[in-house]
C-alpha cells in the first residue's frame, strides 16, 4: 500500500493541475495578432496533439521504483515529431509540454521538415541514492549511470511497443545522452529510430555531438559581426559546463572571446583574464565537475549573473532569469539563450527595456536538431556526411535564420518575437496546405 500512495502521489507530481502560463505561449498569442491568425487557429498550433503516461518500474537495492514518465507529441504539421529526452528531478508535464512546442517552433524557424515532440522522465538520483547507498554500496556515478540504465530500458520497451518508432524521434536533451540513444538502436537495430548516437554505431553522424554548442557560437559570433564588435574585445560568462555550454565555451574561445565566468551544478570559477577553455574541458570530463579547477576565484550561479560581462550564455536549465534577478544582471550587449527557455517574458521586456538584446533559444540551440535531420535523412537513406559538411550545413541554416530574423525585427519588435512569426506563419501555412486547420 506504501508503494502504491507513493506512486500516485508521482503521478500528481508529475501532471500537476493545470497548465501554467508560459513564455512560448504568450509569444505564440502576440504573434497571431501581428500575422491576423483567428484564436481558434491558433489553439490548434498552441496545444499538443497528444500526451502519453507511462509508469516505468524498475529494481534497484531491492525496492521496486516507480518512476514517472510522460511524452508529449505536440505538432506534426510539417513532419516527424522531434525532441529531446529529459530526465530531471523537477520534469513534470507541462514542462515537458512547454519543451515539444519550442521544438515545433525551432524546426519550423530552422525550416526543417520535423515537427515538435518532448518526453520528461521524473528522477532525481541524488536523493535516492542518499536513501540506498548503504545498500547498493557503490559510489555515487556508478550508481546513476546503472540506474538510468534500467529506467531507459524500461521505457525503450514501452516505446516501440506504443509504435513511436518513426512517429516520434527522440534525441538527448539535459539528463540524457548517446549512450541513452544506444539503446533504442539496440532495440530496434533501426539506424534512424533516434538522433545523437554514440560513434561507431549505424548510422551516427560527425559533428552531431558538440552541433548544439557548435551553433551556439556560431550565431553568438554572427550577432556580433552584424554589430560591427570584434570577438577579441568580447567577455563571456556562461552557465552550465555540460555538452552545449562547454562546446559554446570551447569555439568562442577559439574564435577569441575571453570566456571570463563559467559554473556548473557544483560550483564555478573565475579568472578576469580569461579561463583556459581547453583545460577546463580536460578536468571535466575527468572529475564530471569544474568544481576546484584553479583558479582565481570561485562562482555560484548568482554570481556569475552579476559579473560584468559583454555577453551573458545560461546554457544549463530553464526559468533561471526571471522578473526578481534581472536587473542585477552584468550582461552589457546580449543574453543567449543556450539553455530551453532560461528566461522568462517579464525578464525578457525588462531586457528589452535596458536596450539588452535576447537571443532566443529556439534560434541558438537549434544547431543539435538541425544536424539531428541530417542524421535522421543518413539513416533513412544510407547518405553520408563528413564532419566539415555537417558544420558547413549548419553555418548555412544559421546564416539563413539570422537574415530572416533581422528581415523580422523591427517589426516584430526583438529577435524573439521575429523568430517566433517566422516559426507561426510557417507552421499555420502547413497545416493549411494541408486541410488541418
Amino acid at each position: 500500500m506504501e508503494n502504491e500512495d507513493k506512486y500516485v502521489k508521482n503521478i500528481e507530481q508529475f501532471i500537476c493541475s493545470r497548465e501554467p502560463e508560459s513564455r512560448s505561449a504568450r509569444l505564440l498569442r502576440d504573434s497571431a495578432q501581428r500575422l491576423e491568425i483567428s484564436r481558434g487557429d491558433l489553439q490548434q498550433i498552441e496545444k499538443p496533439y497528444t500526451f502519453i503516461y507511462q509508469r516505468l518500474p524498475v529494481e534497484i537495492g531491492g525496492e521496486v521504483l516507480n518512476v514517472s514518465s510522460g511524452i508529449v507529441l505536440h505538432n506534426r504539421a510539417r513532419g516527424p515529431y522531434k525532441g529531446g529526452i529529459r530526465i530531471a528531478p523537477d520534469v513534470d508535464i507541462w514542462e515537458t509540454n512547454e519543451l515539444a512546442r519550442l521544438m515545433t517552433l525551432k524546426t519550423a524557424l530552422a525550416n526543417l521538415e520535423l515537427g515538435g515532440g518532448k518526453t520528461g522522465i521524473k528522477v532525481d538520483f541524488d536523493k535516492l541514492y542518499q536513501g540506498l547507498k548503504d545498500k547498493v554500496k557503490v559510489p555515487f556515478y556508478p550508481f546513476m549511470d546503472r540506474l538510468k540504465d534500467h529506467i531507459m530500458r524500461e521505457f525503450v520497451d514501452h516505446f516501440v511497443e506504443r509504435g513511436l518508432v518513426h512517429i516520434y524521434i527522440p534525441a538527448p536533451d539535459m539528463g540524457s545522452s548517446g549512450r541513452e540513444m544506444m539503446l533504442f538502436y539496440n532495440k530496434t537495430h533501426d539506424p534512424s529510430v533516434v538522433t545523437a548516437k554514440p560513434e561507431g554505431i549505424e548510422g551516427w553522424l560527425p559533428g552531431r555531438h558538440e552541433a548544439t554548442g557548435f551553433g551556439t557560437a556560431y550565431a553568438t559570433l554572427k550577432y556580433l559581426e552584424n554589430l560591427g564588435r570584434d570577438p577579441k574585445k568580447i567577455t563571456v560568462t556562461i552557465q552550465g559546463f555540460g555538452n552545449v555550454g562547454s562546446h559554446s565555451a570551447f569555439y568562442l574561445h577559439e574564435a577569441g572571446c575571453r570566456v571570463i565566468g563559467v559554473t556548473d551544478y557544483y560550483g564555478g570559477v573565475y579568472q578576469p583574464k580569461g579561463i583556459d577553455i581547453p583545460a577546463l574541458m580536460d578536468y571535466a570530463r575527468e572529475n564530471r565537475t569544474i568544481k576546484d579547477f584553479p583558479s582565481k576565484g570561485t562562482l555560484d550561479n548568482a554570481g556569475l549573473f552579476a559579473l560584468e560581462a559583454d555577453i551573458l550564455i545560461p546554457a544549463a536549465g530553464g526559468h533561471v532569469i526571471d522578473r526578481d534577478n534581472c536587473g542585477g544582471l552584468g550582461v552589457k550587449i546580449a543574453v543567449v539563450e543556450a539553455a530551453n527557455m532560461p528566461v522568462s517574458y517579464e525578464a525578457m521586456e525588462m531586457l528589452q527595456a535596458r536596450g539588452i538584446d535576447l537571443l532566443p533559444d529556439n534560434f541558438i540551440n537549434s544547431g543539435g536538431v538541425i544536424a539531428s535531420e541530417l542524421e535522421y535523412r543518413q539513416g533513412m537513406g544510407g547518405i553520408r556526411f563528413s564532419r566539415e559538411e555537417v558544420f558547413e550545413h549548419l553555418r548555412m541554416k544559421f546564416d539563413d535564420m539570422f537574415t530572416d530574423m533581422l528581415a523580422r525585427k523591427k517589426d516584430a519588435g526583438s529577435f524573439t518575437q521575429a523568430a517566433c512569426d517566422i516559426s507561426l506563419e510557417r507552421i499555420y501555412q502547413a497545416m493549411r496546405t494541408r486541410s488541418l486547420i
